[in-house]
């Protein structure tokens, strides 16, 4: 597991960079969460606006993610991802600093493509840096991720009033943590430089996104990835909301929400262990989907009797989310493939997932209730199974290439 990843020269550097980089993946997205209503409040913005606002980080994870593999062969998978980190910083000092609404926008846009960049490429890092720990280091970053989720979620508010500024004071209080992660980046990039590092520039020519649109393995990735990220967009969207109108206080609904992310992250730190054999792939995708259509049904049934208990649950099934990330690394047999791979899943499984938020909401204002939002995503829960098992057969994304 997290253990058993094993000290060699440059190790240490490696994973510290990988896990530095992982914490800041989330937080420029997830902060501005938290702090809609102080950033309407302040700027005027109508729910139109700041709904647009919301909707950035999946756009964005979208577009910018079809050029990672792009920009990755013309400059290298290491300085690129250090070129995001640059631009998480720049972005997330620029909408707070700079006074105005298309600042904001600006900045975020800024930040949120740098994220975009370490998403798509840090799988590729993961398998070059550690080609015989891909799991553990997997585990590491996936879990390092929930946990900078998790953390800007809870902490932009109160680290924002601590210093008496604000909501700028809490979001840009997060480009310290950036700035803690390019350190290692450049310790990395100066040992190449010198011949001393890895040789994780070299790359095996090319693969062009529109080469996998018709490639099974792409969109079999790209639909498991896209159902199991609708789940925790609608789940951390929804689930305070569904327990309110069950009866439950809203301090109640919101800590089992936080219940909810956070059984997230001992999910990251196992998964990927338990998904290093091939064999057992199928029963691990079938057990995460039965967790959902369990946690579903019973926010059906008895949402407010059992909300601890179908958080646990759901949380359990938020495990989806790390396995899809190792199954990339399997589902490839050359870094250009991976790389390709990566962009192509993500960025179209991010198009499908940013439309269940609002079909769900859609399906409540239309019956009254939430039983049949909630059976449709008990249906997207199957048929994320599907796909994940079409996913887990052992082929390869470079066996089914467009001539």
């Amino acid at each position: 597991m997290i253990g058993a990843v094993r000290v060699r020269p440059g190790a240490l550097l490696a994973v510290s960079a990988i896990a530095l980089i992982s914490l800041n993946l989330r937080p420029a997205a997830n902060g501005m969460g938290t702090v809609i209503p102080e950033v309407r409040a302040d700027l005027g913005l109508s729910a139109t606006v700041a709904g647009l606002l919301n909707a950035l980080p999946g756009l964005c994870f979208v577009v910018f993610g079809l050029t990672a593999p792009a920009i990755s062969a013309r400059f290298g998978p290491q300085r690129t991802v250090a070129a995001g980190l640059v631009a998480m910083i720049a972005g997330q000092l620029f909408r707070v600093t700079v006074p105005g609404v298309a600042a904001v926008f600006a900045g975020s846009v800024l930040a949120l493509a740098g994220m975009a960049m370490g998403n798509v490429l840090l799988p590729r890092l993961v398998r070059t840096l550690f080609p015989g720990r891909v799991p553990a280091v997997t585990a590491i970053y996936t879990t390092c991720m929930l946990a900078g989720a998790t953390a800007a979620s809870g902490l932009t508010v109160p680290i924002g009033r601590g210093l008496d500024g604000g909501w700028r004071a809490g979001l840009g209080s997060w480009s310290i943590l950036a700035c803690l992660a390019l350190v290692p980046w450049v310790a990395l990039l100066i040992r190449e430089r010198a011949g001393d590092g890895p040789e994780s520039q070299h790359d095996d020519g090319r693969i062009r996104l529109r080469s996998l649109v018709r490639n099974r393995v792409a969109w079999s990735m790209a639909l498991f990835f896209g159902m199991q990220s609708m789940h925790a967009y609608v789940l951390t969207g929804w689930l305070s909301q569904i327990l309110v109108d069950a009866g439950v206080d809203l301090p109640v609904a919101g800590s089992a929400v936080a219940l909810f992310v956070g059984t997230g992250l001992p999910m990251a730190a196992v998964v990927p262990a338990l998904a290093r054999r091939q064999a057992r792939l199928p029963a691990l995708i079938v057990a995460l989907g039965a967790c959902y259509v369990v946690g579903y049904t019973g926010l059906i049934v008895r949402p407010a009797d059992g909300l601890w208990v179908w958080a646990v649950v759901l949380g359990a099934g938020s495990g989806a989310f790390p396995l899809t990330l190792m199954m990339v690394t399997l589902r490839a047999r050359t870094l250009s493939g991976l790389t390709a791979l990566s962009a192509f899943g993500q960025s179209a499984g991010y198009v499908l997932a940013t439309l269940g938020p609002f079909v769900f909401g859609l399906l409540h204002d239309l019956t009254g209730g939430w039983a049949v939002s909630s059976g449709m995503m008990i249906a997207v829960a199957l048929a994320m199974v599907v796909f994940g098992l079409l996913a887990a057969r052992p082929r390869y994304v470079e066996d089914h290439l467009l001539p």
